[in-house]
Order: C-alpha cells, then sequence, then structure tokens
C-alpha cells in the first residue's frame, strides 16, 4: 500500500465478548493493523489493549440511556472530525462518517416489525406506546437517520437492510453497497462434531434430535412460537428431540411455556458460552424464527458449523439462503405450523446430512476474508 490510512471509528464497547457490531468492529480494525493502517477507536468502554489500536475514551451521560446514545453519539462525532481522518467508518453510532455501515439494520424497520412478536393486542398496544414516550427510540431514530443527509458511500449488510434503507430513508440504489457479514469458517467448522458426544452428556442427552437456538433475546427471535411448534411435533410423534437454548435472558415465561403444552422435559436452556462453537457441533439444526435481524451472526456460524438452519425473512442473512436446501425460510415467525413442517422434513438423517453438505459449502463464500476485501476495496477504491 503507497499510503498509510488513518481510519477511525466509533461504538459505545469495543468488545469480541459483545453483539455483532462489537464483534464485527473488533475484528476489522485488528484485522486493519495486520494490514498496516493507522486504526482509533472512539469509545466508552473497551475489554482489552489491543495491539496497534488507539483508543480514545469518550465521556457519556449515562442516564437515561437515550442520554447516552445521543451524548456519545455527539461527542464521539466532534472527537473524530477534529482527527482529520483519511476515512471514518460509522456503525449507527456516530451523526457522520465517510462509510455507513449500520449493523443493526435500519431502525424504523426494526421497530414495526418488532412489535408482531407481541401476539397479545394488549401487551402489543402497551409496548408501542412505551416505544412512542421512549427517549431511548427517538434518540436512536435520530443517531441513525442524521449521517443519511449527506453520506457519500453506504454499505447494507444484507439485501434486506438494503431494501429498507430505500424504503426508509429514500437512499438511491446505486448509492449502497450490499456486503454481507463474514464468518471465522475455521472456528466455526464441522469438526467441532468432536464436541458432540461431551456436550450432549453434559446436558444428560443421548441420542435424540438436537434443536440449536441461540439469542439473548428469547422474546425478539421467537423462541416462544419454537415451543409451539416444537409441541406439534411431539403430538405427532415424528421424532425424539431436544431444544438446547444457548443464551441469556428470562428463563420463567418459557418454562411455564413448555410445561403447559407439554415439552418441558425436552427443552434444556444452558445460559451463556464463551464457547458456542461447541454447541454448534453438538446440535443437528439451528432455527431462529426471528422478528428482526439485520444479518444473523447466529446463522452463519451455524451454516458453518454445517446445521441446516430454518429462519424467516425476517433476518437478513436468509438473503443468501436457498430454501430446501441449506434449510428453509419462513416468511412469517409466527407461522406455528409452517415451522412443524420444516422441522419434521428433517426427520430424515440423509436429508439432514445433504443439508449439512450445502450449508458448509455456503458458508465458505462467505468467510472473514471475502467480507474483509470487499470492505477493503471500498476503502481503497473510494477514499485513497
Amino acid at each position: 500500500m503507497e499510503k498509510k490510512l488513518r481510519f477511525a471509528a466509533a461504538i459505545l464497547d469495543f468488545s469480541k465478548g459483545k453483539g455483532g457490531a462489537e464483534r464485527y468492529l473488533a475484528d476489522l480494525c485488528n484485522r486493519m493493523v495486520d494490514e498496516g493502517f493507522e486504526v482509533h477507536v472512539y469509545t466508552e468502554h473497551w475489554d482489552e489493549e489491543d495491539q496497534g489500536i488507539y483508543f480514545h475514551r469518550v465521556k457519556t451521560i449515562p442516564f437515561p440511556k437515550g442520554f447516552r446514545l445521543l451524548s456519545f453519539a455527539i461527542k464521539a462525532t466532534k472527537a473524530i472530525e477534529k482527527g482529520r481522518y483519511d476515512i471514518t467508518l460509522g456503525v449507527g453510532n456516530t451523526l457522520r462518517a465517510d462509510v455507513l455501515q449500520p449493523h443493526g439494520g435500519v431502525h424504523w424497520a426494526w421497530f414495526w416489525r418488532s412489535l408482531r412478536a407481541y401476539n397479545n393486542p394488549i401487551l402489543w398496544a402497551i409496548k408501542f406506546i412505551g416505544r412512542i414516550f421512549s427517549i431511548k427510540q427517538w434518540a436512536s431514530g435520530y443517531i441513525e437517520g442524521a449521517p443519511y443527509k449527506d453520506i457519500s458511500k453506504v454499505v447494507a449488510i444484507s439485501e434486506m437492510v438494503k431494501q429498507d434503507m430505500m424504503r426508509w430513508y429514500q437512499i438511491p440504489e446505486e448509492r449502497i453497497t450490499v456486503v454481507y457479514n463474514g464468518v471465522d469458517i475455521e472456528r466455526f467448522h464441522p469438526r467441532n462434531r468432536q464436541y458432540r458426544d461431551g456436550v450432549r452428556k453434559r446436558h444428560g442427552i443421548g441420542d435424540e434430535r438436537v434443536i440449536l437456538f441461540v439469542s439473548n433475546n428469547f422474546r425478539m427471535k421467537g423462541l416462544g412460537f419454537l415451543l409451539m411448534a416444537l409441541a406439534e411435533i411431539k403430538k405427532k410423534d415424528h421424532f425424539p428431540f431436544k431444544l438446547l437454548v444457548l443464551g441469556k435472558d428470562r428463563q420463567i415465561p418459557y418454562l411455564r411455556l413448555a410445561k403447559r403444552i407439554g415439552i418441558s422435559e425436552e427443552v434444556i436452556f444452558v445460559g451463556s458460552t464463551s464457547e458456542p462453537e461447541k454447541y454448534y457441533g453438538a446440535a443437528d439444526l439451528l432455527v431462529h424464527p426471528t422478528f428482526y435481524d439485520a444479518c444473523s451472526l447466529t446463522v452463519l456460524e451455524a451454516i458453518a458449523s454445517g446445521l441446516p438452519v430454518i429462519t424467516t425473512l425476517c433476518n437478513g442473512a436468509s438473503g443468501i439462503l436457498t430454501s430446501g436446501q441449506e434449510g428453509f425460510v419462513l416468511s412469517d415467525p409466527r407461522d406455528v405450523k409452517g415451522l412443524a413442517l420444516t422441522l419434521s422434513f428433517f426427520q430424515n438423517p440423509e436429508v439432514l446430512e445433504k443439508a449439512s453438505v450445502a450449508a458448509r459449502r455456503l458458508a465458505e463464500s462467505y468467510s472473514l476474508e471475502r467480507n474483509w476485501r470487499e470492505m477493503k476495496n471500498i476503502f481503497q477504491k473510494d477514499f485513497l
């Protein structure tokens, strides 16, 4: 590289242990350092002193959460502009950037689609009213919308997000480049089946079909509807199964639901883990009936591990799947009968194995390396 690029980005928490945006930015910044870029990160908290990354602490108004988001966006934006960097990347936390790549998708698309997770009309109304009067919701919407006013380059992390950008912010299609998230295809690999027996023994699982659900937001990712679909499977005596629920959220409502519909013995709540790859290795398929995901890393990790996936059109990652090959894509997360039908499709071991091979093959086209090449091309083509 003839010119050393001075690069800056901002995020509230810079940590590989957090959510998708945090993990993505940490991986991207470390890769840029390895490639010889000068990398600056503006953040409130960071986990470790990554070699070669220059950290700049941003002090925020801690409470309420809406003020924290807004104060961070304002202060981080001003600090980055003073730094006069060659290129700045916005992931949804700043008011301006050279390249905008929001990892949360489009806030107002999430706002409406996620409300569908509340099947009870009274709960829906309560949640809707709560959001209308929430400072956090309006702050999030303002922060997200601000960069679109004079942005020169927009990167959508899925085709679904691209369409949402065009609808909600009237961004011309030619100004948006779609770059799907990448996955670590070495960490998440079918070879992790070596952990299968150990994980199953730990949780008292034998030869049952293991269905994996991974999320820290059980309602938003459709756990309740998955439980009801599994109850349908059990009624029809299709195949013995266990559901492994990986993630941290309120368990009690779902334990009660599982007991009421007769599948409490089939549901196992694991909690959080720092080694999700071992659970992918122990499972037979992943079910992610989400109401909104810009581009779920969980789905990418699953297919990289050789797991067929059942997800929904509300998940940007569904854009790379071919329904009936690597798994299935449902149009409605609330379609319990449709979900039960697709689950029963995998009772045949030969079908399961064929889908597993197809899933891994697909994931190899969406590696971290591929994502990095596409982002690097954007940086160099448009800003060097």
